[in-house]
């Protein structure tokens, strides 16, 4: 089975549909409220007879356009990918801190905000431990690297 995830309007529906797609045996693997509905599920035709189209499938985007577009989950995705195979101790640990901005703001919109504040100090705490005049370097690196 293929994971996907569908994107739709911010006001299509809420958390508790979830729940109604699992009782009617879809395998919905997580449901995330941010700037769109996400749903992300095993492959099955039934979600667009229920819901309608999607605005747009999930698909392969640099961090950055994810990031700021809201779509913490994929640039998470991306984020883990670039970790497991960096060399380098002190851009593992900016991925790293990445990774957990991402983490946070996927809590965050699922409303786990306890979560999402102790995943973000993390981060912030990682980042602190890294020379203040290498975070634009790393950032720029990254980005040209995606």
């Amino acid at each position: 089975m293929k994971r996907v995830i569908y994107f739709y309007p911010r006001d299509c529906c809420d958390y508790t549909i979830k729940d109604k797609l699992r009782q009617m045996g879809i395998s919905v693997i997580d449901i995330r409220i941010c700037k769109y509905v996400e749903i992300d599920f095993y492959e099955d035709e039934r979600i667009i007879s229920i819901l309608g189209k999607p605005l747009f499938t999930s698909e392969k985007l640099p961090f950055e356009k994810l990031f700021f577009n809201g779509r913490f989950w994929e640039s998470h995705e991306i984020l883990e990918e670039k970790w497991r195979i960096e060399k380098d101790e002190k851009k593992k640990k900016y991925l790293q801190a990445l990774i957990l901005i991402s983490a946070s703001m996927i809590k965050y919109c699922k409303g786990q905000i306890e979560i999402s504040d102790s995943l973000l100090n993390r981060a912030l705490s990682l980042i602190s431990e890294l020379p203040e005049e290498l975070l634009p370097f790393f950032y720029i690196n990254f980005c040209l690297d995606t």
